[in-house]
């Protein structure tokens, strides 16, 4: 996968992304609005609304992953309320390894050339893992 103009602040459980001059806060500032799964195009749209310090320039900020190769999604702690859902608890690099657990995916570092899936963990403890050729970070203007 090419994280095309965007970065993770760290590659295991990280709370936020470098990309277009802003570090976007995503458990903090974000609340996630969902996914657009485009068929034709072979793409994914993850989204969400932004406040705080990015607020001033962007409203949110969207991830498309092109040239989609895996989207799965979990189930969610269903004792949890559902408001947990639209909150990122933390966004991971994992090896490709779909049938080992998150825990042991995860790697502090990575090499350029190393295959990876990226994978967002939501309070409500549901995850969406997605592999791609490319992810591309889009800021929502004002």
């Amino acid at each position: 996968m090419n994280l095309i103009n965007f970065d993770l602040v760290q590659p295991s459980y990280a709370i936020g992304l470098n990309g277009l001059g802003v570090v976007w806060d995503l458990p903090n500032a974000g609340e996630f609005l969902g996914l657009d799964l485009n068929s034709s195009k072979n793409s994914i749209l993850l989204k969400w609304r932004m406040s705080g310090h990015t607020s001033s320039q962007y409203s949110g900020c969207h991830l498309l992953f092109s040239g989609l190769k895996l989207m799965y999604i979990s189930s969610r702690d269903q004792e949890l309320p559902q408001s947990e859902d639209l909150t990122v608890a933390g966004i991971s690099m994992v090896t490709p390894e779909i049938s080992k657990d998150l825990a042991y995916r995860v790697r502090r570092q990575w090499s350029p050339d190393d295959p990876f899936h990226l994978v967002f963990e939501f309070q409500s403890r549901r995850y969406i893992e997605l592999d791609a050729e490319t992810v591309e970070l889009i800021g929502v203007p004002q």
